[in-house]
């Protein structure tokens, strides 16, 4: 029987292409942030505190980078009957 995600293909790309919009904007912000934290140790001479602060921040922004990606993968690759197959980002 076929789900109505496959009756309609337009609706497919649609979706599709709204979870990519949300990726894109997801991964937008964690972008700045490293940005802002480069900028910061670059141009200051913050103390040990404040780089460490930093450093964590980069780490924490690193992960949910990490995180849209693998849900950008999600999308590019279908899961085949052993799993995704082709994926060049892993």
């Amino acid at each position: 029987m076929k789900t109505e995600e496959t009756d309609d293909p337009q609706a497919r790309i649609d979706a599709m292409n709204k979870s990519i919009r949300e990726i894109a904007h997801d991964l937008s912000n964690p972008l700045g942030v490293l940005r802002m934290a480069v900028y910061y140790l670059e141009t200051g001479e913050p103390d040990q505190e404040k780089r460490t602060h930093y450093y964590k921040m980069m780490g924490q922004t690193l992960d949910k980078i990490e995180t849209g990606l693998r849900r950008l993968r999600a999308l590019a690759v279908p899961p085949g009957p052993d799993g995704p197959k082709g994926d060049i980002l892993q």
